[in-house]
């Protein structure tokens, strides 16, 4: 009895311990397998956020530290008007007569990002109105339909980059160094970049050192902060009858 009992015993023993080597070589991966997951969602999740990011920066500009140029013009029947002048008081996005809209974000909330746009620029000119059927620009109006082509119809039509504006043209964000037309034609006609719109955007371009902060002068006379003095030069040039060094004016 004795050694059957004994036996039964060892049996009992290596049975049970067998088992629980075994679970405990199963649970043995289970800690690591479970750690290797949350390292890979961690890396993920940081690669995530950085690129969420990144593309955030991008959609967010322009800024408040940005100075952009876009030519725009007024098509009307084939022939563009004159470039509006520079309106008394400036806002972020506004043009100094020269046919370019300055991007120049003053207000944070206004003038940057998707609020850059062509609806800012016209809500800071006086009288100058746009809608998708109709658009109102030195004390005039345009209006889908009416026969002022050469006794043909004409209709609003707003060109970007040489892409046509769907929906409301307000919306449009002002291209970077690129153009809009607000055009006012016959159905079918083509409507091109404005006049000399590259000359434009690069001479305004080349004027930006820095960023100039438009102002109002105390008689209304609208001025942007200079980066660079401009005016006065300091000393007079050398000429033909007078071979000695130039003078410096007092």
């Amino acid at each position: 009895m004795g050694k059957a009992s004994s036996s039964k015993k060892v049996s009992r023993v290596a049975r049970t311990g067998g088992g629980r080597t075994t679970r405990r070589g199963t649970g043995s991966w289970i800690f690591p397998g479970f750690m290797a997951v949350v390292v890979v969602l961690g890396v993920l999740g940081v690669w995530l956020s950085r690129d969420a990011a990144h593309h955030k920066a991008a959609a967010d500009q322009p800024t408040v530290n940005d100075h952009w140029h876009a030519a725009y013009g007024f098509d009307i029947c084939g022939n563009f008007l004159p470039d509006l002048p520079q309106p008394p008081n400036l806002i972020g996005l506004h043009t100094h007569g020269d046919g370019v809209i300055h991007i120049e974000p003053q207000d944070p909330i206004l003038d940057t990002g998707k609020h850059a746009t062509l609806g800012r620029y016209v809500s800071g000119y006086p009288g100058l109105k746009l809608t998708r059927t109709s658009f109102t620009v030195l004390n005039q109006t345009w209006t889908n339909g009416e026969p002022k082509c050469d006794n043909k119809p004409g209709y609003v039509v707003v060109k970007s980059n040489g892409k046509l504006v769907n929906g409301d043209p307000n919306n449009l964000r002002v291209p970077k160094n690129g153009w809009v037309t607000i055009a006012f034609v016959p159905k079918g006609t083509d409507v091109p970049a404005p006049p000399n719109w590259q000359d434009k955007v690069a001479k305004a371009n080349g004027g930006t050192k820095g960023h100039n902060t438009p102002t109002t002068m105390p008689n209304g006379t609208p001025t942007s902060a200079p980066s660079a003095p401009t005016s006065t030069p300091s000393a007079a040039p050398p000429t033909t009858a007078t071979p000695g060094p130039p003078t410096t004016l007092k």
